[in-house]
């Protein structure tokens, strides 16, 4: 493929040559012919094209010879040029040109947009999470507006032989959903006020390609800012490959607009500091985020579904959102029980608050009185998010994101007085079961060792030595050997355990892993991750429960942080927090729990334990989204509780009865088909 600048030169050269043979011909008309100028640039013209009207002509000898010379030399030019002027004008190149600037006068009337900084990983999973939202967006809209409307117009129009009916059937369809179209909202998805800004000439031209608007250049100079609207962008999220020009970028941003919230993802733990200190509101590391994610997945699944269901899948019709309390609320002063939320907003409920203090309050009760500046997480079917936002926030701050700024916390892995060699730890793990098995090598996976208690009851498996012996010094029961052999696994008790948790650098070895150990139990819930969507089915196949990408999770995750960070600090809060001591934990009603029949108020879990029932997963997959009191707890369902961590294990314990007791099985077949990892959908 010819090069832009090879198609400008052509044109070039063809625009010259026929500029010199009208010269010349003019010239030689007016010279033989002794035309006028106008009459010699007529002949000229005519001649040049071969469209010879015939009201101009040579009538001498030296004329007609002068003429055929022109036709010969300048039909080859002319076609030569018209070529090249048509390859210029419809080149890719060109059009990426004409691309570019009509990016830059959308990006120019762009306001309270969202900037996303980098290319490719984190970024490329960014925007396949924003085109997957968009379609689960209209297939709602589809099934909420558009399939009542095909059924009506079913009902009149039929298929009839000559084939008329279905073509006023097809008018009049495009006539409703043109008037419709604006009442029900389906334009101004995030995607529409997202602008990418990538260095990357090859990625900018497949976001284009998707109707992403691109800028192309470094993010850490202002220009390429001022050019992607920085001044009037609400939020920017920064997630370069490169830790420092990450730093670099935020600095410009923060100098550029000092209202801006930003969101910077970075790698090394000695930065997360450093850019909070210049400006970012909230740093995520990826790699640790996506191990917290894996851990929950494995040990809490309904927990994890619970959460990320209404946080990430847009498949899911419940959503969670974030409604600050500015000033000019209409809900400041009122009761959580007069804004009758269930009632006017189809099933909606208060998740928590998030107080002026700092603290949470917890699915808060009826008569609790809301007050200017607080934050409220709210679940609520999608079609209601936007009514729901009307009504509590101001009109002139609808919308807007609280500028506030996340406080870095270092967290230092747990460890434990005792160590085992490794033949205590066999010893040990021989007399072990309903336990947790941890297998692998990959990044991910030692991020989540890192945030696990080596307390509970947990076996590590690698047949990394080096990785073996750091987990060893923090007290974990350890298992040297290669996971994807059978022996290997039945030493760490994987035919006794409750749950396998995989992640290893090879895919063929996570593949090879999962499938010996659901040979070896049935009943073992088996996590996995996988960087490649091509592995999924093959992971799937091999028997896998739960997979999930770590790279597309922490780039869902970043812009959640970003568009709702009170719903992420929400999250992060109460699922697992050891510095403030608390955790989201399931209670399965099953091997005749004393709970089995009562309701939710006789449990007094406040009182006794500190906690609060934060959701039930019903025996038919279904979510309760906080609870009322007078719930009655059935056979099969989960209660998912809010609890300080040091009455955990109590709580447990009278949920099943004996502290011996657990649940037979953390799998559920039917609940977890509908959790594989579809790229097609949103987190899995």
């Amino acid at each position: 493929m010819e090069s832009l600048d090879d198609l400008i030169r052509q044109t070039r050269i063809a625009l010259l040559i026929m500029l010199f043979l009208i010269t010349v011909g003019v010239v030689g008309f007016m010279l033989i012919e002794h035309l006028s100028f106008m009459d010699a640039l007529w002949l000229t013209t005519i001649t040049l094209t071969t469209v010879g009207y015939g009201d101009l002509h040579a009538d001498t000898t030296a004329g007609r010879v002068f003429t055929i010379a022109l036709i010969f030399f300048g039909f080859g030019v002319v076609a030569f040029g018209l070529q090249a002027t048509v390859t210029f004008l419809v080149s890719p190149e060109i059009r990426n040109i004409r691309q570019r600037r009509l990016t830059r006068r959308i990006i120019s009337k762009l306001e309270k947009h969202y900037i996303v900084c980098g290319h490719m990983g984190l970024v490329d999973a960014t925007v396949q999470h924003l085109i997957s939202s968009v379609k689960q967006r209209l297939t709602y809209y589809d099934q909420i507006f558009y399939n009542p409307i095909d059924k009506f117009l079913d009902g009149i129009f039929g298929d009839d032989a000559l084939g008329y009916y279905p073509k006023t059937r097809a008018i009049v369809k495009n006539i409703i959903l043109y008037v419709t179209r604006p009442f029900i909202n389906i334009e101004g998805t995030l995607l529409d006020v997202v602008v990418v800004i990538t260095e990357d000439a090859g990625y900018a031209k497949e976001l284009r390609a998707k109707n992403i608007f691109v800028i192309e250049g470094n993010p850490t100079l202002d220009n390429t800012l001022i050019e992607a609207g920085i001044h009037r962008a609400t939020a920017m999220l920064v997630m370069l490959d490169n830790d420092t020009q990450a730093l670099l970028t935020v600095l410009s941003a923060r100098n550029l607009n000092p209202d801006l919230y930003i969101t910077a993802a970075t790698v090394a733990n000695n930065l997360v500091d450093k850019t909070l200190r210049i400006g970012a509101n909230a740093v995520i590391q990826p790699y640790s985020m996506a191990g917290q994610f894996m851990n929950s997945i494995t040990l809490r699944p309904v927990v994890y579904d619970f959460f990320t269901t209404v946080f990430f899948d847009f498949t899911f019709d419940t959503q969670a959102s974030q409604i600050t309390l500015f000033e000019g609320s209409p809900w400041i002063g009122k009761t959580v029980g007069e804004l009758k939320l269930n009632e006017k907003f189809q099933g909606s409920a208060i998740l928590g608050i998030h107080t002026h203090e700092g603290k949470y309050v917890i699915v808060p009760r009826e008569d609790y009185t809301l007050s200017m500046g607080e934050d409220l997480i709210i679940v609520s079917p999608f079609s209601q998010i936007k009514p729901l936002h009307r009504a509590g926030q101001s009109p002139t701050h609808f919308r807007r994101i609280p500028k506030w700024q996340r406080i870095n916390r270092i967290e230092s892995p747990k460890r434990q007085t005792q160590t085992y060699t490794l033949d205590e730890a066999e010893h040990f793990i021989r007399e072990m079961s309903n336990h947790y098995v941890i297998c692998g090598t990959e990044e991910v996976l030692q991020s989540a060792i890192d945030q696990l208690n080596p307390d509970r009851p947990f076996v590590i498996v690698s047949p990394d030595e080096h990785m073996i012996q750091s987990v060893r010094s923090r007290g974990f029961r350890i298992i040297l050997g290669d996971p994807t052999q059978e022996e290997t696994l039945l030493r760490a008790g994987v035919d006794r355990a409750l749950a396998l948790m995989v992640s290893a650098d090879n895919h063929a070895d996570t593949v090879l892993t999962v499938m010996t150990a659901r040979n070896l139990s049935s009943k073992l819930l088996i996590t996995a991750t996988a960087l490649s969507d091509e592995y999924i089915q093959k992971i799937t196949i091999a028997g896998a429960d739960r997979i999930f990408n770590p790279l597309k999770i922490s780039a869902e995750y970043v812009l959640l942080a970003t568009t709702r960070p009170m719903v992420v600090e929400f999250f992060r809060h109460v699922l697992f927090n050891y510095q403030d001591g608390i955790e989201t934990t399931e209670l399965y009603m099953q091997n005749n729990s004393p709970w089995i029949g009562k309701r939710i108020g006789e449990l007094l879990l406040k009182r006794i334990f500190g906690a609060v029932a934060i959701g039930i997963r019903q025996r038919n997959g279904e979510f309760i989204y906080a609870p009322s009191d007078e719930h009655v707890l059935n056979p099969h369902e989960i209660l998912l509780v809010i609890t300080p961590m040091q009455h955990a294990d109590d709580l447990r314990e009278a949920a099943y009865g004996s502290s011996s007791k657990r649940p037979d099985t953390l799998r559920n077949q039917r609940f977890v088909s509908t959790m594989i990892h579809d790229p097609s959908k949103g987190l899995s």
